[in-house]
């Protein structure tokens, strides 16, 4: 819809897995790879300064695990998405306890990688917080910046720059697109 792009980095200390996790991403164009990590204490450092949306984590790997590195993201309270990628389904449960977004089992299914950046992109959409969805209400009325911003006792500055964040996170190139895609979520 828009340029937002969804930041991931991949995480596996085999080469092979990681080239091919890039290429089933590749298939979706809202997604960016930020960077192809095979060292986990690289990962920690590189995840700690960019804060991709997603990482993408092998959780059997030589030195820490994906299950350590995840530890740390969640230590560094950090909104960064763990999708667990494991040749072995018996890991579940610790992932689910280092708050796994989602557990994905090796060979990837391009169906199942489909589905939870699907539910990533939903799950951005309740990232909407309240004034966000009243600054919506309001574009859908007609109301122009100065005008909400006048309603909601705000610049119109501070209310072009929640237009742009909510264009942002819903995806849609301008208010017309957005008062569609409102309507069609019932955000409005």
């Amino acid at each position: 819809m828009n340029d937002y792009k969804i930041k991931t980095v991949i995480v596996d200390d085999e080469v092979r897995a990681l080239r091919r996790m890039e290429i089933l991403l590749k298939n979706f164009q809202e997604i960016e790879v930020l960077e192809l990590l095979y060292d986990a204490d690289r990962a920690i450092e590189f995840i700690i300064e960019n804060e991709p949306d997603i990482a993408f984590l092998d959780i059997e790997m030589s030195g820490k695990t994906g299950l350590e590195i995840a530890e740390e993201i969640n230590k560094n309270v950090l909104h960064t998405k763990i999708v667990f990628v494991s040749s072995h389904d018996h890991y579940a449960i610790k992932a689910i306890k280092n708050h796994a977004f989602d557990y994905l089992l090796k060979p990837v299914d391009i169906d199942d990688l489909k589905a939870t950046i699907e539910r990533y992109k939903a799950q951005m959409l309740s990232h909407l917080n309240r004034r966000e969805y009243k600054v919506i209400s309001l574009i859908a009325k007609g109301k122009s910046s100065k005008e909400i911003g006048n309603i909601l006792h705000i610049s119109h500055h501070t209310v072009d720059t929640y237009r742009r964040k909510i264009l942002e996170k819903t995806e849609c190139k301008n208010a017309a697109e957005l008062i569609m895609y409102a309507t069609k979520n019932n955000l409005i």
